[in-house]
């Protein structure tokens, strides 16, 4: 059995190695059983469609590439809406998620109209970035994810926002991060998410396998679990 993967702007959003996102899906897709097509999209494409494919990806990339994309995906967005809707599996890691929000005000204080599924703004800023080890906590699935956050700016509008910042080892001012919606998740860590998080990856394995009519078989990937519990028990144990 197919699953498409389709990975949105692969070149203009990969910073910081979360490409390692598709491919870590990839493997335990294949794992499952199933072939994996991963289908790309980006900027010169006239055209993005939603239909038929079965997980969409987006990740980080340096603010003024994140801004043309904002603009580009504007023209399809009652795709990815319905997508959305639909219960489709989506992943926006680092500040792809940027581009769901409402609105980006950039230093020079132009502002991009961005899909406006969800109800933030950002801000960003060129003083500095902000950077650092984050944890955040998901009471809803009482669990525990680890990352690295890069930002060039901050996120207006918290009460929108999913998962509780619980520990911060740097700079990033933040208390909420994330959103949700059915399927989607979108998350300021990067480095890849999924590598550190396998519960996540583990979670979208198990929705597609369940979209697609198939019966999930648990595989253990003891390097991923130990990443994260290691990651965690690190982040959690160290002084600010």
């Amino acid at each position: 059995m197919n699953v498409k993967i389709l990975y949105l702007y692969p070149d203009f959003m990969s910073l910081y190695g979360d490409n390692g996102n598709v491919r870590i899906l990839e493997r335990r897709l294949k794992d499952q059983g199933f072939d994996v097509e991963i289908i790309k999209r980006t900027i010169t494409d006239s055209a993005i469609t939603f239909d038929d494919v079965d997980f969409v990806y987006m990740g980080s990339g340096f603010e003024s590439n994140r801004n043309l994309v904002a603009k580009h995906l504007s023209q399809f967005k009652d795709g990815l809406v319905k997508a959305i809707d639909d219960g489709v599996p989506m992943l926006f890691t680092g500040n792809a998620y940027d581009v769901l929000g409402s609105s980006i005000m950039t230093p020079e204080r132009d502002e991009i109209r961005c899909l406006g599924i969800f109800d933030f703004t950002v801000i960003d800023q060129i003083e500095k970035r902000f950077t650092g080890d984050v944890v955040l906590a998901d009471t809803k699935k009482n669990d525990v994810y680890v990352g690295f956050v890069n930002r060039a700016g901050v996120l207006k509008g918290e009460g929108t926002l999913e998962f509780y910042v619980t520990k911060v080892i740097g700079s990033v001012p933040l208390t909420k991060d994330g959103v949700r919606k059915n399927n989607l998740l979108g998350v300021s860590l990067i480095g890849p998410l999924l590598l550190k998080n396998h519960k996540i990856a583990e979670s979208f394995v198990k929705t597609i396998c369940e979209r697609k009519g198939t019966e999930y078989k648990e595989i253990r990937y003891p390097h991923s679990e130990k990443s994260h519990d290691k990651t965690k028990k690190a982040l959690l144990n160290a002084e600010v």
